[in-house]
């Protein structure tokens, strides 16, 4: 076993047994109000169909399927706020962002962007997911110790169902990677960020039952189907105080470390400084 290896084990192995001095991964509960849009579109479908008895057809359908537009723009765009709160920057008077990073970790991966990151003394917080983090804690344990922070990610990245997920699912996606945190002790960050950004007309309350924000980003690059180039060119053109960066590793794909490593390299060069934002500097 190589040294960086046993002090990995050996981190994560003195978390289990301590306990921690953070409070529990679930913060204390906030309000929910049902969301005004969605009242207002169950009102126009209850009067659709009066409007369709008295004979009033055409009033009936546009009653009907007018709100369906700003529905769907709920569930596509990952900064819509219709279904709840969403953050997508923070306040500061400072040129300080927030990185994110997602779908870690991965031994491949992990590892050279915890490098980066110490080189350019940045900070980020790292939505994972929580299968991985079964597969490796240590890998886990390592980001912390190297003074970032975790996040929830969902337990099993279902980006192609998530926005479609009943209320059962959508708490055990979130519920089941809170006891996976719980199990390696680890002190984790009171965020979430749904697969792809998708959202559910149900996670906004059982977000607020748990004290979790939902976090989004104002500066994205598509990095998972971009090139660097364009990815990164997209990245900084949207980089100003208070932003929320979105960037990406796993699948073994050393590119997106090297697009890691350009991001930073902007950020110093511009005076810029990576951190981990107080939460009530967020703006949702």
């Amino acid at each position: 076993m190589t040294s960086e290896s046993a002090d990995a084990s050996s981190s994560v192995s003195a978390v289990r047994t301590q306990k921690p001095d953070t409070p529990p991964p679930f913060a204390q509960a906030t309000p929910y109000f049902f969301p005004v849009g969605f009242v207002v579109c169950i009102v126009c479908k209850a009067a659709a169909f009066a409007f369709f008895a008295l004979h009033f057809r055409v009033t009936a359908l546009v009653l009907f399927f007018g709100p369906d537009p700003w529905v769907f723009w709920q569930y596509a765009r990952p900064t819509a706020r219709g279904f709840g709160p969403v953050v997508s920057r923070f306040r500061t008077a400072q040129r300080e962002v927030w990185l994110t990073i997602d779908d870690g970790p991965d031994p491949a991966t992990t590892p050279l962007v915890l490098d980066a990151l110490d080189r350019h003394s940045a900070r980020a917080t790292f939505f994972v997911i929580g299968e991985n983090v079964t597969r490796f804690p240590e890998l886990t344990a390592e980001i912390v110790r190297r003074g970032h922070s975790v996040a929830n990610h969902t337990t099993t990245h279902p980006a192609k169902s998530f926005w479609w997920a009943g209320p059962s699912r959508t708490r055990r996606e979130i519920d089941q990677w809170r006891k996976i945190l719980l199990g390696i002790r680890l002190p984790v960050a009171p965020f979430f960020r749904s697969p792809v950004g998708l959202k559910n007309p149900f996670l906004h309350r059982e977000l607020a039952r748990r004290g979790l924000s939902m976090v989004a980003w104002s500066a994205r690059g598509y990095d998972c189907i971009a090139n660097a180039d364009t990815a990164e060119r997209r990245i900084v053109s949207q980089i100003k105080p208070g932003a929320i960066i979105l960037l990406h590793e796993g699948n073994g794909d050393a590119k997106r470390v090297n697009l890691l490593e350009r991001v930073l390299l902007h950020l110093r060069e511009q005076g810029y400084k990576a951190i981990l934002p107080a939460r009530d500097s967020l703006v949702e």
